[in-house]
């Protein structure tokens, strides 16, 4: 079915401290620059929205106030929320979402009742994977895989696939997204795993992809082609290579697919 959604076109920001990094695979992180600057810079874009994804084990309250000051579009925040408290904190603050990982798999009845207090509308999730391969009786890795869901960062195995994970998600009812980020592609410029996103084209909710981003319009069209795909995430792809939010978004255009604010294009 053709994809009749609004794409939105999401930078993320992962920072530690007020420094914006990037990583490959969720290792090697390198230091970008001073995030301020940055964000001032996307805010003169035609982005749709801004994602920030904290690094660290403890929120800067200053640098949050910071960036909605800065911000005129909607913004989401994820990182050490561990309490109902802390997201009370953050949405009096003026964001718009949080983002939710960790507690998805260690106390999803928080999230609902986080869902139930600020609306399901104002809670993202955010779900990290990794491609793993299964090896078959003679113990040879043939083409048989699956996808399994991480978190902390990428560094617990949840013991879940990522269709198991997103049915829970779903019978939860707690979310109004989530992100998909392959582990294995993230900061790799490999482009979107395609595969992937048409083996979840049958489940009942909005999906925004990450990880691996590059500008190979095939790939992207592919990408974006099920009903249940809403945004394209991107980080790597506008902090270091000559693309902005503009050309994806032409991109789309041109190839009569509906966009945010193409208008501006």
């Amino acid at each position: 079915m053709e994809n009749k959604n609004k794409i939105r076109i999401i930078p993320i920001f992962t920072y530690k401290n007020n420094v914006l990094v990037k990583s490959v695979n969720y290792s090697n992180y390198r230091n970008v620059n001073s995030i301020l600057p940055v964000i001032r810079l996307f805010n003169k874009r035609n982005v749709d929205e801004m994602i920030f994804l904290n690094l660290e084990d403890k929120i800067d309250y200053n640098l949050l106030e910071n960036f909605v000051n800065e911000i005129d579009y909607p913004i989401t925040y994820g990182g050490s929320i561990q309490d109902i408290e802390t997201m009370k904190k953050i949405f009096n603050m003026g964001f718009d979402k949080i983002s939710i990982n960790s507690l998805l798999y260690t106390n999803i009845e928080l999230v609902k009742k986080a869902s139930s207090i600020f609306g399901k509308q104002s809670i993202v999730g955010s779900i990290d994977i990794r491609k793993i391969y299964i090896k078959n009786d003679t113990n040879n890795i043939d083409n048989n895989f699956t996808y399994k869901c991480y978190y902390n960062n990428g560094k617990i195995d949840s013991g879940l696939t990522i269709y198991e994970h997103l049915e829970n998600i779903i019978k939860s009812d707690c979310l109004s997204e989530v992100i998909i980020t392959v582990i294995d592609n993230e900061g790799a410029f490999s482009g979107f795993d395609t595969y992937l996103y048409t083996s979840l084209k049958d489940f009942n909710i909005r999906i925004l992809v990450n990880g691996g981003g590059n500008y190979n319009e095939d790939n992207i069209l592919k990408t974006i082609k099920n009903k249940n795909i809403y945004g394209l995430c991107f980080s790597s792809l506008f902090f270091f290579k000559q693309y902005t939010p503009n050309n994806i978004k032409q991109l789309l255009i041109k190839n009569k697919i509906n966009c945010v604010n193409k208008h501006l294009c």
